[in-house]
């Protein structure tokens, strides 16, 4: 039999049960449009990640608390905090950085007037902004006088100035932190996001002042400085851990991070981290996204042998005019095949087109940053896989189809 007559009859087939294979092919759409988006989505993250870890800067260290883990990622409020303003005194000291700068942050109740809200507090030192420049709509910054003072003085985002002082400069102005007065000496220019936390809406104050009266601490969060231009980041890092287990008075001639209780890292590490978070994510979505595409296959297995179980007469009839095993075989494999063929293909334009609508929806309300990826390895893999799942789950219906006795296929009712 011509192939062209394969493709004819195998069409005519799938024709005639209309009802029964847009069922059978809606299994395949699922799984291919399921595969595609997981994969949207999974990439997408990954950039969105990636996209704010590169705002923090290459050339900005990070030292935290750690218990004892070298990924023990952000400050946690469950391991013991080792970091304290001294640890910035030494490393300013210590000719490793152009700036240093300790930060304390806490989310807390602010209050003007009638308003209030829970807004992230951050106590920081006049040279973080220098670290993450930020332009000033009204104002100036803190001053190292502030930090010396324990000055109640606040500068805030730009949403909490529309918030809580509409369109008026709000300079001069106070506000309530817990149950102390701060005076408002600076709003920042809007500056949208910068690792996932909505600077807009931060209210920064002096570190000691929020060491003292906010959180009654000694300690601070982390500690961020800028690596000199020129040196390599790894040897300064490195470096960095040689003072640290000195100021802590760490005992630790090996260099086993198990032994250390704080951890320094850097954009590079964090990148590095992501990837590896990324790619795990990708293949948990992928593979709880396959199982829809086995679902569909044994769905497609199914349906094939009620084919043939319905069509025995007919089966027996070609064998009967001369038909051979093999093109019984192909003509039921090509039913397969162009069932999912075809699932396949509408897969990948329903998981492309819901792809494309998710990503529009997150980037307009949720997200801006967010960047919509449509992955046309998913989109070639879909397409491949769907032919491959037909002719899998095709060859037994098939190979069952073509050895049937012609006599006892006459015979069947």
């Amino acid at each position: 039999m011509r192939y062209q007559d394969l493709f004819a009859t195998a069409s005519e087939s799938l024709f005639r049960t209309k009802s029964r294979s847009l069922l059978t092919i809606l299994g395949i759409v699922i799984g291919i449009a399921a595969v595609i988006l997981m994969l949207s989505i999974g990439q997408g993250a990954e950039r969105f990640i990636l996209s704010e870890v590169a705002d923090l800067g290459a050339d900005l260290v990070f030292v935290e608390p750690a218990s004892g883990d070298p990924t023990s990622g952000p400050p946690s409020p469950f391991i013991e905090q080792t970091m304290t303003l001294q640890d910035a005194d030494e490393m300013s000291r210590s000719g490793l950085f152009t700036v240093v700068s300790p930060t304390l942050v806490s989310t807390v109740p602010v209050t003007f007037g009638e308003v209030n809200d829970f807004l992230q507090i951050q106590g920081v030192d006049s040279s973080f902004i220098d670290l993450f420049p930020g332009e000033l709509r009204y104002g100036s910054y803190l001053e190292e006088s502030d930090i010396d003072s324990y000055a109640k003085v606040a500068v805030i985002g730009s949403e909490v100035a529309e918030d809580f002082f509409g369109d008026r400069n709000p300079v001069g102005e106070r506000i309530k932190i817990k149950s102390n007065s701060y005076r408002v000496i600076g709003v920042f220019e809007e500056q949208g996001t910068r690792f996932f936390q909505n600077l807009d809406k931060q209210v920064s104050i002096p570190v000691t002042t929020m060491q003292r009266d906010v959180l009654a601490v000694e300690y601070v969060n982390y500690i961020t400085a800028r690596v000199p231009s020129g040196a390599e980041i790894e040897n300064v890092k490195e470096d960095l851990r040689y003072l640290m287990r000195d100021v802590h008075d760490i005992d630790n001639p090996e260099g086993d991070p198990a032994l250390d209780d704080f951890f320094v890292s850097s954009q590079d590490d964090a990148t590095e981290t992501i990837g590896m978070v990324g790619n795990v994510l990708t293949i948990l979505l992928s593979s709880i996204a396959a199982i829809s595409l086995v679902v569909g296959g044994i769905g497609i297995m199914n349906i094939m042998l009620v084919s043939v179980t319905e069509r025995t007469r007919e089966i027996g009839l070609r064998k009967a005019v001369g038909a051979t095993y093999k093109e019984i075989l192909q003509q039921f494999l090509v039913e397969s095949v162009l069932l999912t063929l075809f699932g396949g293909l509408i897969g990948v334009l329903v998981g492309s087109l819901v792809s494309y609508a998710v990503g529009w929806v997150l980037v307009q309300f949720f997200l801006p940053t967010w960047t919509i990826v449509i992955p046309l390895n998913a989109v070639f893999l879909g397409a491949a896989v769907s032919t491959v799942v037909g002719l899998v789950f095709g060859i037994y219906p098939a190979r069952s189809a073509a050895r049937l006795n012609p006599i006892d296929a006459l015979r069947y009712e």
